[in-house]
């Protein structure tokens, strides 16, 4: 199970890019099936679909991750749950941290670096290069074993992982829940 911060529309592409052809599935919001291309790839790739409104489709997202999981498909999951407006880590739902231990397999944090720069919240399409604009970089981070955890010590151990990896300016502000229901 692989973990990552969400910043940027462009987080997906970068990590399937890091990922190459190993064998992984991506937890994606249901809305996404609606973006020209992606959607179709979504579908077309086995993504698990979740809907987040929807309790019903979050315990088969849930079912089918942990089916993933236990026959030995890496699943990536941004436990935040959205991308954040600020490019600051945020709280994390305890979802993708309840799959893994279900299943017993360790967490892996992403920290995503900078890819709020290469797609703004408010671009359409990726900013043009410059020499004054970071690129975008993935660090991962050690396998985080889930063995006699709490659901609320593992994800905050991981929650820490990413938030120190990150760069000052995507680090959480002081006042940020490491959790939200």
């Amino acid at each position: 199970m692989y973990v990552a911060n969400h910043c940027s529309f462009m987080d997906i592409p970068f990590v399937a890019w890091v990922f190459g052809f190993l064998n992984y599935k991506m937890i994606a919001k249901a809305e996404l099936i609606k973006v020209p291309i992606l959607g179709r790839a979504i579908q077309v790739g086995g993504h698990v679909m979740l809907n987040r409104t929807n309790r019903r489709s979050q315990m088969v997202a849930y079912k089918s991750g942990v089916q993933w999981l236990k026959d030995g498909v890496n699943l990536v999951t941004f436990p935040e749950g959205t991308r954040s407006k600020d490019s600051r880590l945020g709280s994390f739902k305890k979802g993708a941290f309840k799959m893994a231990q279900a299943v017993g397999v360790p967490v892996v944090p992403m920290s995503i670096h900078y890819a709020d720069k290469v797609q703004p919240l408010d671009y359409a399409f990726p900013a043009k290069c410059s020499r004054t604009r970071p690129k975008a970089v993935i660090k991962i981070g050690k396998p985080i074993m889930t063995d006699g955890k709490s659901d609320d010590e593992l994800l905050e151990e991981v929650w820490r992982a990413i938030a120190d990896e990150l760069p000052e300016s995507q680090k959480p502000a002081k006042d940020t829940p490491v959790w939200v229901k």
